[in-house]
């Protein structure tokens, strides 16, 4: 009698993991998408950048670098389809040499995909080397080793935010004038939506002092409290549409999204699954909405753009499976704690 062959595990027991892995393949979309629109490594001055950059690719041959990166194509894409953790072991090997070959800038996107990926892979790592788990994530310890690589992960995004707003605390940003980029980014959002011809002050102290909110507090927050979890996470998903919307840049916010999964408890996520998974009014019509704004408010064309439709349909998806979940759950406790005496 032929036995079956054993299956190869998931990514992990940890359904936050599994959601990482698969928002994972996106992320790359855009991260490949900013890299060859910016850096056009075929134009002809392509390659005096390459040799004339510090860098690590400067000890290789050119056909590693391409190797790598293509190596780490196959990859993503290996865990797109199977989502198994040797695939994703793979990416993370991958990236890591992607990171430190690249031959042009590093960008911000880019270390945050390093830290919130080595978070995961450190967590792995030390888990086989103790012994709780095997290469494949098997044993006994196997979710809490999880729990820890989810951990990593959630305080890499709330050092990043918070490092985010410490580069913003500056008289630069802080002037409602031309030097600030918020004050740039609200008025470029209120032009292309044909709001006005600029944009009013209480817009951009908004813009201004709401960022630093934003970025100082929400991620943390967000972590701490279950309360109030779903609607900063639909906060976070607001606040970054303008930078998807009127300034080209889809690839870190939807990179910064793929960790989100971290904000949440094991317990919190399986919740928010269940309205993930099923069709409602509430998440196709915010699917509809976040590709009808994007498409409102798009200044540019090209891959960016499309791009950029795409994750504002996810994102307006996950809006309206985040808003009902968390609108019930305080209905649920307030009928809990009983009307005010």
């Amino acid at each position: 009698m032929n036995r079956p062959a054993p299956s190869v595990p998931a990514v992990s027991h940890d359904k936050r993991l599994r959601a990482i892995a698969l928002l994972l393949a996106p992320a790359f979309v855009g991260h490949t998408i900013q890299l060859l629109s910016e850096d056009v490594p075929w134009a002809p001055w392509a390659g005096t950048r390459y040799w004339t950059t510090p860098g690590w690719h400067l000890v290789l041959p050119p056909w590693v670098i391409l190797a790598i990166a293509g190596g780490l194509a196959a990859a993503v894409a290996g865990l797109a389809l199977r989502r198994t953790r040797p695939w994703m072991i793979a990416v993370i090997v991958l990236y890591v040499a992607h990171y430190f070959t690249y031959p042009y800038r590093i960008r911000n996107h880019m270390t945050l995909l390093l830290a919130s990926l080595l978070a995961i892979g450190g967590a792995w790592l030390l888990g086989g080397l103790s012994g709780a788990v095997d290469r494949l994530g098997r044993g006994p310890h196997a979710r809490l080793v999880d729990r820890w690589a989810v951990n990593g992960v959630a305080l890499v995004l709330c050092i990043t935010y918070v490092f985010a707003a410490l580069h913003k605390t500056n008289t630069g940003f802080l002037t409602f004038g031309p030097a600030s980029a918020a004050y740039r980014g609200v008025n470029d959002f209120w032009v292309y939506g044909d709001l006005g011809d600029r944009a009013p002050r209480w817009a951009v102290a908004t813009a201004t002092y709401g960022t630093l909110v934003v970025e100082y507090g929400f991620p943390i927050v967000a972590r701490l409290s279950s309360t109030l979890r779903p609607f900063l996470v639909l906060g976070l998903l607001l606040f970054h549409f303008p930078h998807v919307a009127v300034m080209n840049v889809a690839d870190y916010p939807m990179i910064a999204s793929t960790f989100y999964p971290s904000l949440f408890t094991a317990g919190h996520w399986r919740i928010l699954e269940r309205y993930l998974a099923r069709p409602s009014r509430w998440n196709v019509g915010g699917a509809l909405l976040g590709a009808a704004a994007e498409l409102w408010w798009l200044p540019y064309g090209g891959a960016m753009s499309a791009f950029g439709v795409g994750v504002c349909m996810l994102w307006g998806w996950a809006a309206g499976s985040l808003l009902p979940m968390g609108l019930s759950r305080l209905a649920a406790r307030r009928k809990a704690e009983g009307p005010a005496s």
